[in-house]
């Protein structure tokens, strides 16, 4: 039961693609951010007050969720910027690959040991990661340049999180984190669009989705089932949100991936798999490293 929710957190996710390709036609990217974030923000602060008020009320939890709300809303805006000019499936892949940069991360900045695994992983991301966004006629899609921010900020959002749930309590840092990440994106709207805000019925619909299913929902579930279900297991299921949502974008939108393409996409979906197994099994055997 445990791997059904994995599972459909992943098909969630990897829809999600689909629904900021779509509405952000139509809806300020900004706008989209800051939504899918109120909302999520909005239902974890009634929950918390209800359930532990005193914890919610944390300074350090405020500060550590601040800085993870804005790495958070950088992400966001600029996986939602690049979907304007790239594929659902390219977006996807390459944010996957944040995986792969996070032991650089704590090897540069926390002096932890960096295996011949982590630099034959990069080898293999990096291959998977050109061949998939750079197009020898037109060089490569501005949208794909974008979502590699969106791949470095995860990056280091995942480091910084694992660091600050062990020195502050996890669900007020992600309500915090939901809070900040709302103020900078409603920030950055505000600055860039000054029009009035139209919007269809099937886009609020996909904003409601998007906070309260592809972002709260989600939030639950990963930290509810990350207690129970290996690592491993965790980020193997997690790593096919690429391949959903290049699914979602094939059968609903007909976006194909070519040749070299596929290629690309298999070789990054192989290196963070392969990379995620190998480790796993070297912390097993290893005293566990500072990270």
């Amino acid at each position: 039961m445990r791997t059904f929710w994995l599972i459909l957190v992943t098909i969630v996710w990897g829809s999600t693609f689909l629904i900021v390709k779509e509405t952000v036609a139509s809806v300020n990217e900004y706008l989209i951010v800051f939504i899918r974030s109120v909302l999520a923000f909005g239902a974890m602060f009634i929950f918390q007050l209800f359930k532990d008020r005193k914890k919610l009320f944390n300074k350090k939890a405020f500060v550590y969720g601040s800085i993870l709300g804005v790495l958070l809303a950088i992400s966001y805006a600029s996986q939602t910027i690049g979907l304007k000019y790239t594929s659902t499936g390219h977006s996807a892949f390459i944010t996957s690959s944040a995986v792969i940069i996070v032991p650089f991360l704590l090897f540069f900045f926390y002096k932890s040991k960096l295996f011949r695994i982590d630099i034959f992983a990069v080898a293999i991301v990096f291959a998977g990661l050109f061949l998939l966004t750079y197009d020898f006629d037109t060089a490569i899609n501005p949208g794909d340049l974008i979502t590699i921010i969106t791949a470095a900020t995860y990056a280091i959002h995942v480091v910084l999180a694992g660091r600050y749930v062990k020195k502050s309590e996890t669900l007020s840092i992600i309500t915090y984190q939901f809070f900040a990440a709302s103020a900078v994106s409603l920030i950055a709207w505000l600055a860039t669009d000054h029009s009035s805000i139209e919007m269809s019925i099937k886009a609020g619909l996909s904003l409601l989705y998007l906070g309260l299913i592809g972002t709260l929902f989600c939030y639950f579930i990963t930290v509810w089932i990350q207690k129970y279900v290996s690592s491993l297991k965790v980020v193997i299921i997690f790593s096919l949100e690429p391949v959903f949502a290049a699914i979602f974008g094939y059968f609903i939108i007909h976006e194909i991936l070519n040749t070299k393409e596929l290629i690309g996409a298999s070789l990054i979906l192989a290196g963070v798999i392969i990379h995620s197994i190998l480790k796993y099994r070297m912390s097993k055997k290893l005293k566990p490293e500072n990270s």
